[in-house]
């Protein structure tokens, strides 16, 4: 996890521009994803996408009238809700000891999101813009 951990972190979040989320379920259970859309602050768009996701909780704020920029990212190991996802999960015989917590925090609206993924990768998305 170390690798992932740094890759996610390192990504340069502050002030990137939140552009779009997109919640994939068109074939839940097998394919369950989020992509999160952005724009770099340096410029550029990108896309990141969550799979193999076990959840996803997002305390959004809306009605600012400005970009919704990210304040930070990381990943949590503590977050109380990843504790209960993996522990309603290990009854039925599913180990979910790779689930992540990836946490992004806006500072436009003071927005939380946070994803329950095994995975994320970079994409370079040109649709982010």
């Amino acid at each position: 996890m170390g690798g992932e951990r740094d890759a996610f972190e390192a990504l340069p979040w502050h002030d990137a521009a939140l552009r779009e989320i997109v919640i994939d379920r068109r074939n839940a259970g097998k394919v369950d994803e989020v992509l999160i859309r952005v724009t770099w602050p340096h410029g550029g768009a990108g896309a990141l996408r969550f799979s193999d996701c076990y959840g996803m909780n997002a305390a959004l704020n809306f009605g600012v009238i400005a970009d919704e920029t990210i304040a930070g990212a990381a990943i949590d190991d503590s977050d109380p809700d990843l504790l209960r996802l993996c522990a309603r999960w290990k009854p039925l015989g599913v180990n979910l000891d790779s689930l992540v917590c990836f946490r992004v925090e806006t500072s436009s609206t003071g927005s939380v999101i946070r994803i329950y993924a095994k995975r994320f990768e970079v994409l370079n998305d040109p649709a982010a813009g």
